[in-house]
């Protein structure tokens, strides 16, 4: 059940930290080759290293952006994991069935049965995912790839309430309006 929200999100990774330490060490040694010399004169030879550096600094870039873009794409995949979740289970609850007489209204029952299931099983772990998600967007805001203007902070928020209010209620009002049936 917890794959709803998992689904194409790298579960297995290192901590935070060592994302940032390992981003941090390759913006030094980009900026300590951008200060290096663009000529060097050996005897009478005048070598031109400015291709050297450029092809250095591209790789070190493509490095930064390796580990920074899997750490926005596996929190944004969670994001709209998430939010597909909440907007299934949203839709699944609206109308629970008065009556389980015919088969049409069974059927309607056992999906709501079934969403209710899933919130049920999915709720503490996707809750406890939030923060781990927040740190990675800050970590990535310092590191320039989400820009202050970009309100994914306030998207996570208004996730993680729209969330909870569609657990309070699917296992709240609905769960006791089918307990009968």
């Amino acid at each position: 059940m917890a794959n709803k929200i998992l689904v194409g999100v790298e579960t297995r990774q290192p901590p935070l930290d060592n994302f940032d330490e390992k981003i941090i060490f390759l913006t030094q040694v980009k900026n300590e080759i951008a200060e290096m010399k663009t000529s060097v004169d050996i005897g009478w030879l005048r070598v031109n290293v400015n291709p050297l550096i450029r092809e250095l600094q591209m790789t070190i870039n493509q490095w930064i952006d390796t580990y920074t873009d899997f750490l926005h794409q596996n929190t944004l995949k969670q994001m709209t994991n998430i939010q597909q979740f909440i907007e299934e289970v949203d839709d699944g609850i609206k109308a629970p069935p008065e009556k389980a007489a015919s088969v049409t209204e069974k059927e309607s029952l056992m999906k709501v049965m079934g969403h209710l299931r899933d919130v049920r099983v999915i709720k503490d772990r996707t809750f406890a995912q939030f923060e781990p998600m927040k740190q990675t967007i800050i970590l990535l805001k310092k590191h320039g790839v989400i820009l202050p203007g970009d309100e994914i902070l306030v998207r996570l928020e208004k996730s993680k309430t729209k969330l909870n209010d569609v657990c309070e209620t699917a296992l709240g009002p609905v769960k006791e309006k089918i307990l009968p049936l």
